[in-house]
């Protein structure tokens, strides 16, 4: 019973650990135009992904708390598991360390983060209910060490800029089988009316012009 429950543990450990690996890569590789276009149709989940999006900081303590929340678990499972089943057999507890962190390695940080990397637009908009909840659940956590992070390194307010990554991530989005809006379209051509004129490509710059 003890290591049915175990095994359990640490099954629901990885797949915790496999979803912030995940979300973490979805969020940093998503086109953030993509999304707020999305949001601003009306879409669900893009404006919850537009939430976090609006605050990368709290979004990526977040990630970051529930990641080592579940490697921490995984361990102890697997650790406790290798009692369990294998005693003092010091061989045995060796070649079991070595599968499971490997197992972790491949299934928790490898498959995730490649997944959400290889479809950032479909994946994170997948994951967007799961990390509302977690978000909420980890709330106190990510302020307290927000907090905490704030006395040793006083954050500095940035403004987002559009990047030639940001445009390419548009066109790229393509390969999900999305068709570019009128709205990403006059974008694009936005943003190499700017560049023509030798004007700073910022947000507030673009939104402006196509209002």
């Amino acid at each position: 019973m003890i290591v049915a429950l175990l095994f359990i543990a640490a099954f629901a450990m990885l797949a915790g650990s496999a979803f912030f690996s995940g979300a973490e890569t979805g969020f940093l590789s998503v086109s953030r135009e993509r999304i707020l276009h999305l949001s601003r149709e009306g879409g669900r989940k893009a404006a919850k992904v537009q939430k976090a999006l609006s605050n990368m900081a709290r979004t990526t303590t977040t990630l970051l708390i529930g990641n080592n929340i579940m490697n921490v678990g995984y361990s102890s499972a697997t650790a406790a598991l290798s009692v369990e089943l294998f005693g003092d057999n010091s061989r045995a507890i060796a070649l079991w360390s070595f599968m499971v962190s490997f197992i972790l390695l491949y299934c928790a940080e490898f498959m995730p983060k490649m997944l959400c990397a290889a479809r950032p637009l479909r994946r994170i908009l997948m994951l967007a209910d799961t990390y509302e909840v977690f978000a909420l659940l980890f709330k106190p956590l990510t302020i307290f060490a927000m907090k905490l992070t704030d006395v040793f390194l006083p954050r500095r307010e940035q403004k987002y800029s559009l990047t030639s990554a940001d445009l390419l991530r548009i066109l790229q989005d393509r390969k999900d089988g999305v068709c570019l809006s009128d709205f990403e379209s006059a974008l694009v051509t936005r943003i190499f009316v700017l560049r023509a004129k030798g004007k700073p490509i910022t947000r507030e710059a673009i939104l402006d012009a196509l209002a």
